[in-house]
């Protein structure tokens, strides 16, 4: 099973790069948010290459919302020509600064960057009608918010990599902001170790407490 950690992106690149480095020996793959919360900070696509640069094989968001078509394709362009090969295609949140563009929807999104010959996720909710999104969206595999058991993925195509997302005391007030759905670390490392054999990967997010994040991946590999 993939183990695939979460990293926010930052304009601080000696922070970015350290914990880049703490992570590497630790995952499969990173994960990269676009202006989480709506929030603009460093483009996730310009983090996919500093952990290419490292070894680090990065899945990057792109943000419908802030895109009209055009912007889009070049932003898929210009993955590619990165060598940045998985990309996650979503709506996101409302931005902080200006107006929604939503020029784009997800099916679009999705079968554009399939045409340029990348590998497309886009974002499940496993509080929704889940099953009928993977048939009809198309999409080469998804991120699946919502995770509270292993029994909501039975039944699902191998392409559903759930987020085990984690609550803590120093991210409790990020996470309400946040409005997801998470689990303190001794539950996680329950539910990480009860989706071995169900999930290809899972995607493990600590948002706000980096030193968490590592403690749990390093409990993983020990495992």
């Amino acid at each position: 099973m993939e183990i695939i950690a979460e990293v926010t992106p930052v304009r601080d690149r000696e922070r970015l790069l350290k914990k880049l480095e703490a992570l590497k020996p630790l995952v499969n793959k990173i994960d990269i948010p676009e202006a989480p919360g709506g929030k603009p900070t460093a483009h996730a696509l310009a983090v996919g290459v500093l952990a290419k640069q490292m070894g680090l094989e990065p899945i990057v968001h792109i943000r419908l919302l802030d895109v009209n078509k055009t912007g889009l394709k070049s932003l898929l362009g210009g993955a590619y020509l990165l060598d940045i090969r998985e990309v996650v295609v979503l709506q996101g949140d409302p931005p902080a600064e200006g107006r929604p563009v939503g020029d784009v929807s997800t099916e679009e999104a999705v079968t554009g960057a399939k045409k340029i010959g990348l590998k497309v996720g886009a974002l499940l909710s496993l509080k929704r009608d889940y099953k009928r999104r993977i048939e009809t969206l198309g999409a080469d595999f998804y991120l699946a918010l919502h995770l509270t058991d292993v029994r909501q993925l039975e039944g699902l195509p191998p392409v559903v990599y759930p987020y085990v997302m984690v609550k803590t005391s120093n991210n409790s007030a990020l996470i309400e902001r946040l409005k997801q759905t998470a689990v303190n670390p001794q539950k996680a490392l329950e539910l990480i170790r009860a989706l071995e054999g169900v999930a290809p990967g899972v995607v493990v997010s600590v948002p706000g407490d980096f030193d968490t994040l590592l403690n749990l991946l390093n409990q993983i590999k020990k495992s």
